[in-house]
């Protein structure tokens, strides 16, 4: 499977690890007569506030959390989406369905006339039953994604996110050919800030605003289908670009063995980029609890719904009656998935303090303004390292 050995990979860290630091010691505290607390009471209050493998969201959430003023931190992330089945709304159309039986849409408009024969209004045009030349079959994208955080004070954290983006697709055309087709390179990178507005013990509330700019690149080419090397869809150039701002909302909180969140965030794009047109804005919020199994590993379930819009405006040079895919009015649609996943805090050694994990996840609603391809799964990888 795709995913094995980046996961293979993960676990092999936390064993070679955690095998050169001691098995996890009971943290001595000194005796406060003068507050009369029980034992009881003082071991909970130790492993509220300790540090633990849950004081980081899980590997899909890029939640801001406290760091002390002018510590750095450094943090990779990967995200790999399986995508597969051609859905209508939240129906599957199949492929031949797809390429044979004709499309209805006002928005497309097909020539019907003939110079032939003439008249006022040559080509005249037909509002339907059009039929598309090529459908996606499936889809891996992947994104790797370095991040670094500084805290300006202990409540204010500043982000640089810079993303690289490769995706691959394979195509069906209407003569049951297939072929592969592929982009990839530097996305949108990102200047995020983050400020705790309001804390009450063990609860935390953040603000955080963003911009990414258009550093990714939207004229990708390939060879397609029936046509030589074309421009790549819209979903597989690696950037947007616009300028989009990012603003967001996190709240966390802590008890003695259980972590949770809540985490809601937009894109939302500026004005139409050099190619006539802008992707729809975005929408995700999730919500997830973790257990702290030890104070090196915890246990994670996580929600998350997603909402994008269709494009605006068109790009000229993408057909949209090759491929649903070209189609800016078939790009919107909305999601939720289930996620469960594992962190893990390296206690001692040289790298005392990393943080590492990782996520699997599937949707269990989709709805698409299809014919759009589904999401079948989803792994998230991350490690992060802290500088004070």
């Amino acid at each position: 499977m795709i995913y094995t050995s980046k996961i293979l990979t993960l676990l092999f860290l936390f064993f070679f690890f955690s095998s050169l630091s001691a098995q996890v010691k009971n943290i001595l505290e000194d005796s406060h007569e003068h507050h009369h607390v029980d034992a009881e009471q003082k071991d909970e209050k130790s492993h509220v506030h300790e540090e633990r493998a849950d004081q980081v969201a899980p590997a899909g959430v890029m939640a801001p959390h406290l760091h002390k003023k002018g510590s750095w931190i450094f943090d990779f992330r990967s995200m790999t989406m399986q995508m597969s089945t051609l859905l209508m709304g939240n129906k599957p159309i199949g492929g031949i369905e797809t390429l044979w039986f004709p499309q209805f849409d006002p928005t497309i408009a097909m020539p019907s006339g003939s110079l032939l024969t003439g008249g006022s209004s040559v080509p005249q045009t037909s509002l339907n039953d059009y039929r598309y030349m090529s459908v996606p079959k499936s889809m891996t994208m992947e994104m790797y994604m370095a991040n670094v955080m500084y805290g300006l004070t202990d409540d204010t954290m500043l982000m640089f996110m810079l993303p690289v983006i490769k995706n691959k697709m394979v195509m069906e055309t209407s003569n049951f050919d297939r072929s592969n087709m592929s982009s990839g390179g530097v996305g949108d990178i990102s200047f995020t800030a983050a400020h705790r507005f309001f804390k009450r013990e063990n609860h935390d509330f953040f603000l955080n605003f963003g911009v990414s700019l258009p550093t990714g690149s939207i004229d990708e080419t390939d060879s397609m289908p029936m046509m030589g090397r074309q421009k790549v869809p819209y979903n597989m150039q690696p950037g947007t670009g616009t300028i989009n701002y990012l603003p967001g909302f996190t709240y966390t909180g802590k008890s003695d063995r259980f972590s949770w969140g809540i985490n809601s965030s937009a894109n939302l794009r500026s004005s139409k980029n050099q190619n006539n047109y802008r992707f729809g804005n975005r929408y995700e919020t999730t919500t997830w609890i973790a257990y702290s199994l030890f104070q090196w590993m915890s246990f994670s379930a996580r929600v998350q719904s997603t909402q994008w819009e269709n494009l605006r405006g068109r790009d000229s040079s993408l057909d949209p009656k090759m491929d649903p895919q070209n189609d800016p009015n078939r790009q919107g649609g909305n999601r939720s998935e289930a996620y469960l996943g594992l962190n893990f805090l390296i206690l001692d050694g040289p790298f005392r303090g990393t943080k590492f994990g990782f996520e699997a996840g599937r949707p269990f609603h989709q709805h698409l303004n299809g014919p759009q391809m589904a999401v079948q799964s989803t792994v998230n990888l991350f490690v992060r390292f802290q500088l004070e």
